[in-house]
């Protein structure tokens, strides 16, 4: 694609000569052009591939020549390439096409080389007359972009610098913003392409989008060429089949759910921020966040109403975080909830979710399994994990509900507390039964880091001596009678599960299992960044947040 957005073909071995004197199809073959065109266009290097095709040209003096005295022709030329150390002279139209380049090409190599036989650097773009941005403009650029708030991703995702900011908004649209605010001072404003070029070369900013992510390794293959097709097939074939496997598996867990079963799908949602609206201020302060764990329960109904009770756990940033703590405090609520309902008989629970290993797939989270299959009416516990990049689920439906009422919501006014969230959330199922909404406060989360130290200490190698890696697990299961050991699969094809004992006998943990007990994680509730106090005191002073919400902006800020 070119910088008109013009579609450029890609190059490619061309076509031999046709009836050449030089017999230059029988010198060279198909095999022998294709290494030179590969590797000619593999030094990536305009200047190298002018002296490439300098170092292929000869000069010849043919024996009789007309030429113009006062305009002298420059001297006839004949063509070489190389095959196993012997230069092959060739016509010139094989030459072009085992090259794939123009006449205008050779032109340029002819007409840029000196007496000296040096090519002449390429000075396209070099000429010193570049219109250059100004520091202030710049400065004022980006101190308008470092204004913008940033947003948390979905996922806990230490390796990664990109930053998110509000997908409320375009490049276009910010441009606007800063115009407005540069003309207000007083100040030049540049054009949008210099403010569009600081914005995608001197940031890793992407705009947030509530969206499941795409799957990597499908992309990765579908945007390959075959070669690479070949190095990545069988993982990608690995990768497609265990996405189906999973997704026959949750089909068959649901169409055999009962009182006694249960099939639990648990998500968090996109993050939901608060005030929000079409103020354009709103935009640019720093926000309270609010978190929604959605458990969806799957029953046995093959219909699009496969799914009736919905259970959501919402906190905002100022009770708590939202890493496995939280997302475990949430699960060991539900699990205290379902243990109580029906006869005196266990459950059993498969829980479904994605692959984050910050928040549902890691250690603690398996400890708290194993301590609720021994303190609770519950006989077993299987997590199974979606394969990473085709995690839609049920719970999805839900936020898509959740969201649609508030996009309507928005039509009216803008949401300035989380309060108006769980309304919201409580109100977005029309048909019953709605959705049932637990509001968590401080303390209510247990300390689950705490929980698994004086459960036990060895998460990662299993009873065979195998390293467990947690990023291939697919499978968990915890059963009732077996504290210290949690059992586990890589593949939706392994018959069996391998078994990991959380207490081996290489160390004594003196802590009987009745005598552990859960944690409070919180004192106190969390402190807002100084920033984000900032932002919100100014919102309120200017009075776009109205004064009927004082009393609880009071209580947080």
């Amino acid at each position: 694609m070119s910088k008109s957005n013009k579609v450029i073909s890609a190059r490619f071995l061309k076509l031999p000569c046709v009836n050449c004197k030089l017999n230059c199809s029988q010198q060279l073959d198909d095999r022998a052009r294709y290494d030179i065109f590969n590797n000619f266009w593999k030094l990536g290097d305009l200047s190298k591939q002018r002296l490439f095709i300098y170092s292929c040209m000869i000069d010849i003096h043919p024996k009789y020549k007309y030429t113009n005295a006062e305009n002298p022709r420059r001297p006839n030329k004949a063509f070489f390439l190389t095959v196993n150390d012997r230069k092959i002279r060739v016509c010139k139209t094989f030459f072009k096409n085992t090259l794939d380049i123009t006449d205008r090409m050779i032109y340029t190599v002819k007409t840029n080389t000196n007496e000296n036989g040096f090519v002449l650097e390429e000075r396209r773009g070099k000429h010193g007359h570049n219109t250059k941005i100004s520091p202030q403009l710049a400065a004022d650029i980006k101190k308008h972009i470092d204004s913008i708030p940033r947003m948390e991703s979905h996922y806990l995702r230490a390796q990664t610098t990109k930053e998110y900011i509000g997908g409320g908004k375009t490049i276009k649209d910010l441009y606007r913003d800063f115009s407005e605010l540069q003309s207000l001072n007083g100040k030049d404003s540049g054009k949008y392409i210099t403010y569009y070029k600081i914005f995608t070369t001197e940031y890793n900013i992407s705009f947030f989008s509530p969206k499941k992510d795409q799957c990597d390794l499908c992309t990765s293959y579908e945007n390959s060429d075959n070669s690479q097709k070949i190095i990545i097939e069988s993982k990608y074939k690995n990768h497609l089949k265990e996405k189906e496997l999973s997704r026959t598996e949750k089909l068959n867990d649901r169409m055999n759910a009962d009182n006694d079963n249960k099939v639990v799908v648990y998500d968090l949602e996109a993050v939901l921020q608060c005030p929000r609206g079409d103020t354009s201020a709103f935009y640019y302060k720093s926000k309270i966040n609010s978190y929604n764990l959605t458990m969806t329960e799957l029953n046995n109904k093959d219909t699009k109403n496969a799914y009736d009770n919905v259970q959501c756990y919402f906190w905002t940033e100022i009770e708590a975080k939202r890493g496995a703590i939280e997302i475990g405090t949430c699960v060991w609520e539900f699990l205290k909830k379902i243990s109580c309902e029906g006869g005196i008989e266990g459950k059993n629970v498969i829980f479904y979710s994605d692959n984050c290993c910050g928040q549902n797939k890691n250690k603690y989270i398996a400890t708290l399994y194993l301590y609720a299959v021994q303190m609770l009416n519950i006989n077993s516990i299987t997590h199974k994990f979606l394969i990473r990049g085709h995690t839609q689920n049920e719970a999805d439906s839900v936020h898509s509900l959740i969201e649609k009422e508030v996009k309507k919501n928005l039509k009216t006014g803008p949401i300035y507390t989380p309060d108006q969230y769980v309304a919201l959330i409580k109100s977005a199922k029309k048909c019953s039964p709605p959705i049932n909404v637990h509001e968590m406060t401080y303390n209510m989360f247990v300390d689950l880091k705490n929980l698994q130290e004086e459960w036990g200490y060895n998460y990662t190698i299993n009873i065979d001596g195998e390293t467990v890696n947690w990023n291939e697990i697919k499978q968990l299961k915890m059963c009732k009678g077996n504290p210290f050991t949690f059992y586990y699969k890589n593949s939706y094809e392994d018959e069996s599960f391998k078994e990991v004992n959380v207490r081996n006998k290489r160390k004594k943990m003196k802590t009987e299992v009745d005598n552990i007990l859960l944690k409070q994680a919180y004192t106190e509730r969390q402190t807002l960044s100084a920033n984000k106090k900032k932002d919100l005191n100014e919102l309120r002073t200017k009075r776009l947040i109205p004064s009927y919400y004082d009393f609880y902006y009071n209580t947080i800020l």
